[in-house]
């Protein structure tokens, strides 16, 4: 309903509608036919399978909007990137399951596991798709925080982390991305430029105050000054139509959901199940987190899309 009124009533509303029948079917077939032990059995499978789509992006893959993001098979197009946040959750919670510590995990221990998740990040931050590349690490991250490891480990990650991040700003990064940062730590910088999808975002959700202006009544969105508001600023558009209550009710869903996914890490009977649960609920709550930050200005743009909201076969499809 929220897409329908970012996309006045366009295509893209019924093409999600396709989306998500499919998406559906996924959903059931996932939850009801496929075991986790399966999703163990041939974790390693399915990470090659994944990382030789994302190579193949990078050869043959479609150029839009300035990236290289889609693959496109016969009548069959999609974004290998949105998949492969669920291979990053796999392929940590195969490792850890596979290789059991009765002591701290060590650096040394970690190197095959890290290098696994690096090797994903080097795959999609090519594209250029930096926040994709970035949830996948986080994804890691959210799991490697249910395991005991060394502080003495913790704390070289750490400093090379940094490291990594001096080396990434000054040779990696191209210009748009380093705007992107600075107009998040001062959004006037270049207010008609790189800064201003942000400041109208910030505008539509202002301007719906605590009740919001109504179904289709945001003049943000159906006056157009809202940029990519069936995408990436899709909560904007939710935040002017239905306010501040309608906005408390969306993040109550969102924790519920979290909370019933940790949940189900809690109560597994295995390693492999546990962090599985961890990494899937991180992937979706770290997801919406970053995309609700991003466009109340309390996070740079990196294109991420919100969960379940945002236009996109592959996004919607990963989700399910």
């Amino acid at each position: 309903i929220n897409l329908y009124s970012a996309s006045f009533g366009a295509g893209y509303f019924y093409t999600q509608l396709k989306h998500m029948g499919i998406g559906v079917a996924m959903f059931v077939v996932c939850a009801w036919l496929v075991p986790p032990r399966f999703l163990n059995a041939n974790a390693y499978w399915i990470y090659g399978f994944i990382c030789s789509l994302l190579l193949a992006v990078l050869i043959l893959g479609k150029i839009g909007g300035g990236s290289q993001r889609w693959l496109s098979i016969g009548p069959i197009s999609g974004q290998p990137s949105e998949f492969a946040k669920i291979a990053v959750a796999i392929i940590v919670a195969k490792f850890f399951y596979a290789n059991r510590l009765q002591t701290a995990y060590r650096l040394r221990d970690l190197w095959p596991v890290v290098a696994a998740v690096g090797f994903v990040f080097v795959l999609i931050f090519p594209q250029p798709d930096f926040g994709t590349a970035g949830l996948c690490a986080l994804i890691a991250v959210a799991q490697f925080m249910f395991i005991r490891i060394d502080l003495r480990s913790i704390g070289l990650v750490v400093a090379a982390g940094a490291a990594s991040g001096f080396i990434g700003w000054t040779f990696l990064l191209k210009e748009y991305q380093k705007m992107r940062v600075l107009n998040f730590l001062n959004p006037d910088l270049d207010p008609s430029g790189t800064g201003y999808n942000a400041l109208q975002s910030l505008v539509a959700i202002g301007s719906g105050s605590l009740r919001g202006k109504g179904f289709m009544e945001g003049t943000q969105t159906q006056l157009q000054f809202l940029p990519t508001r069936h995408t990436d600023f899709v909560f904007s558009v939710f935040a002017e139509e239905h306010g501040f209550w309608g906005c408390v009710v969306l993040f109550v869903l969102f924790s519920i959901l979290a909370y019933l996914a940790l949940e189900i890490a809690r109560s597994s009977k295995d390693t492999f199940s546990g962090l599985l649960a961890v990494g899937l609920s991180a992937f979706i709550f770290v997801e919406f987190t970053i995309n609700v930050a991003m466009v109340l200005g309390m996070f740079p743009v990196v294109g991420l899309p919100l969960p379940l909201f945002s236009y996109g076969g592959s996004s919607l499809l990963t989700v399910c």
